[in-house]
C-alpha cells in the first residue's frame, strides 16, 4: 500500500511517510493508522470506512450548521403556526354564507316590443321630389314626404 500523507511537524511540514493502512473516504489520501479516523454509525457501530482528521472536522462542523438550520426552519414554523392560531383566535367567526341566488326570470316581453304588423310604403315621384304613403292592412293610408 502507499504511504501515509498527511503532512506532520510544526515548523518544517513533511509527509508522515508511515505505511498506509487505508484511504480518506471524502479526498482519497493515504493513511496509516495514527492519522485515521474510522466512522461509527448512530448505533456505535464501526462502518469499516476511515477520514482523515481535515475531512472529519468539517463533516462535524457541516452537521452542526445543517442542525442550526434545522432548528431555524422549526422555529420559523412555529412562529407562523402561533400566530396563524392568535389570529383566528382575535378575527370574530364569519357570517354563514348564504346560498347563492337563483337566476332572475326572464323578463316578459312587453307590449311595445310586440312586431309591429307589416306596412307597404308606396313611393312616388313628385316635382322631382319622392313623396311616399304608409299603407295599413285595412286600406288607410298616411302620406309623407
Amino acid at each position: 500500500m502507499d504511504t501515509c500523507t498527511i503532512e506532520v511537524g510544526l515548523l518544517r511540514k513533511h509527509p508522515c511517510g508511515h505505511a498506509g493502512v487505508a484511504h480518506c473516504l471524502n479526498c482519497e489520501q493515504p493513511l496509516c493508522v495514527e492519522h485515521s479516523v474510522a466512522q461509527v454509525t448512530d448505533s456505535g457501530h464501526r462502518t469499516g470506512k476511515f477520514l482523515c482528521h481535515e475531512c472529519t472536522a468539517a463533516a462535524k462542523s457541516h452537521a452542526r450548521a445543517m442542525a442550526g438550520v434545522a432548528k431555524s426552519l422549526e422555529a420559523k414554523k412555529l412562529a407562523e403556526l402561533d400566530k396563524a392560531a392568535r389570529s383566528a383566535a382575535a378575527a370574530p367567526p364569519a357570517p354563514p354564507k348564504k346560498p347563492p341566488a337563483s337566476a332572475p326570470a326572464p323578463a316578459k316581453p312587453a307590449e311595445a316590443e310586440k312586431p309591429k304588423e307589416p306596412e307597404a310604403l308606396e313611393f312616388t315621384p313628385k316635382d322631382g321630389k319622392l313623396s311616399y304613403t304608409t299603407i295599413k292592412k285595412d286600406g288607410e293610408g298616411y302620406k309623407g314626404d
